[in-house]
């Protein structure tokens, strides 16, 4: 038995069974034995890798896509970039580096993030950079005239509410304590906000049939809607378009993918794939245009993929012709990394959501 699983034994028979979404907020989030309160995750060393841990590639187009949403914005003397979940601080750092010019002077960046010591390895990543300040959520942040939120690989992980479906209609699914542990019981729909959600026809499921609802996810989205007076939400995430009927919840962990989020809580990832039309809806609710999603490879090559894999071919041969061992391996490996982010089976299959507030798309977004 995990640590968390006795913090969650004791909650319910506290207060009795929980909402899926209530146990996995605990299992992620909890400031002791949640799964993010843990060592590194997203990293080489860590249960996957991330785009911006995987290479400073990514936060050095993304560089360029910012720059983009700024020039949009009318090139104002001040840009803040929110990064919501930050990891290890991979994105921050690419992204200050390769800022320059009037864009560099004018970025600040706010990261968001929830856990004490994840905070601490990234404010040791950063250096003390004047320009990153840090806070716990989006409502800890005052409204900036203008700037973009980023959220990759965000919203996967935000609670959600388990259904399934019924001749009756749709029931929740409950965490609650049996003599063998952890199980999953059903009952009636837990509030309104999840029966509005859950027996609506985009959403409802079929006879048999489990669903994820996340009405924390849509609350997140119209947050960061509304933390800019103007600029750009971008979503970079694992996505759908169209209802599943198996269900998207998978977990992570050093031991490989499961579906049991109930067994060892704390000690594993609980994602879901991210509801298209539902974010794209949030957002459009608060004022945003939304268009894509879109791949993230081809994104990032309207961003200058394919001049920056070109750049490191020519460092590699400039490298090899001269001798340069360490510096030709380098170069060759950043060039896989730069490959392994366009893949379309993999990171670059990654939808790329974008919404802009109170100013126009930017030049990179297709049909600009």
């Amino acid at each position: 038995m995990t640590p968390l699983e006795v913090v969650v034994g004791e909650l319910i028979r506290r207060r009795g069974r929980l909402t899926f979404a209530a146990y996995q907020e605990l299992a992620l989030y909890h400031p002791e034995h949640g799964y993010y309160a843990g060592p590194e995750r997203a990293s080489r060393g860590g249960d996957y890798l991330t785009s911006p841990e995987l290479d400073p590639a990514f936060g050095c187009l993304w560089a360029t896509g910012l720059q983009g949403i700024w020039d949009a914005c009318g090139r104002p003397a001040s840009f803040r970039v929110v990064e919501l979940g930050p990891g290890e601080g991979g994105f921050a750092a690419a992204l200050l580096s390769a800022a320059s010019g009037d864009f560099g002077r004018a970025l600040s960046m706010a990261l968001v993030e929830r856990s004490p010591a994840v905070a601490a390895r990234q404010k040791e990543r950063l250096g003390g950079d004047a320009r990153v300040t840090w806070c716990r959520s989006l409502s800890d942040l005052p409204v900036a005239g203008a700037g973009c939120v980023m959220a990759n690989e965000v919203l996967d992980n935000a609670p959600v509410h388990l259904l399934e479906g019924t001749q009756a209609g749709p029931l929740e699914l409950f965490v609650d304590l049996s003599s063998d542990g952890l199980v999953l019981t059903p009952g009636a729909l837990s509030s309104e906000a999840t029966a509005a959600l859950g027996s609506g026809a985009w959403h409802a499921p079929g006879l048999g049939e489990p669903a994820e609802i996340s009405p924390a996810a849509e609350q997140l989205c119209m947050q960061a809607a509304s933390c800019n007076e103007r600029g750009g939400v971008v979503v970079i995430d694992y996505g759908y378009e169209a209802r599943r009927a198996r269900g998207t919840l998978v977990c992570y962990s050093s031991g490989g993918a499961d579906d049991d989020p109930l067994a060892a809580p704390g000690t594993k990832d609980i994602t879901t794939h991210v509801d298209w039309r539902a974010v794209a809806g949030a957002l459009r609710r608060a004022g945003c245009a939304v268009t894509g999603p879109r791949t993230q490879s081809a994104t990032l090559r309207a961003l200058g993929a394919s001049e920056l894999d070109a750049g490191l071919r020519g460092a590699h041969l400039e490298a090899t012709a001269g001798g340069r061992g360490a510096e030709a391996v380098r170069a060759l490996s950043r060039r896989a990394a730069l490959a392994a982010l366009l893949d379309s089976g993999g990171l670059g299959g990654l939808g790329v959501l974008l919404g802009v507030r109170n100013c126009p798309p930017p030049a990179f977004w297709p049909g600009q």
